[in-house]
């Protein structure tokens, strides 16, 4: 009797093992590392035929997301994004997003998945897309910007990331508005619709703008 007692504990104690060896074989697939890329997918939308979504998880913790809406009244696409920085919870259950507006939380079901959390019946899903390439789109962006010289640079408030400003597009008007204020080689704040250049290792490499909307003469985001 005794003996078929050990027997069985021992018999326990092996399924266990095998059991947690399987478990943490399930969470190295979903490390940490293996999360950032871009993700593509169509949410459902009520009254049209969904809405295309991109999301690009950067290694460095920052993201960019991509919506584009159908007008019914123009057949135009119109392109909304938004940018800031991503975070995982404690138990890498869920991807927080922290930018503009309310923060979006996606669940991870697999290495290639993302779910976004909603109180929609209808699933918010985004695949890993090996074959996208990394975001680039011109999109409203706001930061500190300074003049050195000729050298100009540029950072954004939402992710931090910095990069110098490209002549271009409406260098113009951003050079001789900012210059106005009186405050060369001192940081001030601006706003306008431009593009990020990366490298190939993924860091800012440029930042150009394309229409410049405005200057303020505050320091800080």
């Amino acid at each position: 009797m005794f003996r078929t007692w050990i027997a069985c504990v021992l018999l326990f104690v092996l399924i266990a093992g095998c059991g947690n060896e399987h478990g943490n074989r399930s969470v190295g697939d979903l490390s940490p590392a293996t999360l950032p890329g871009v993700y593509s997918g169509t949410f459902p939308c009520d009254g049209c035929a969904g809405i295309p979504t991109t999301l690009w998880l950067r290694s460095d913790g920052r993201f960019f997301f991509r919506q584009s809406y159908l007008s019914d009244a123009t057949s135009t696409v119109d392109d909304v994004y938004s940018l800031g920085r991503w975070s995982l919870s404690a138990d890498h259950g869920a991807i927080e997003l922290r930018g503009e507006g309310p923060a979006r939380v996606f669940l991870r079901p697999g290495r290639d998945e993302l779910i976004m959390r909603t109180i929609s019946d209808q699933e918010h899903r985004l695949t890993r897309d090996p074959g996208a390439p990394e975001f680039s789109a011109t999109m409203r962006l706001s930061g500190m910007t300074q003049i050195l010289g000729n050298d100009v640079s540029f950072t954004e408030c939402l992710t931090g990331l910095e990069a110098p400003v490209t002549e271009g597009g409406d260098f113009a008007s951003f050079w001789h508005q900012v210059r106005s204020l009186g405050r060369v080689r001192e940081l001030v704040y601006v706003e306008f619709e431009g593009r990020f250049t990366w490298t190939v290792d993924g860091a800012p490499q440029s930042v150009r703008i394309q229409r410049f909307i405005t200057v303020r003469a505050k320091t800080e985001c």
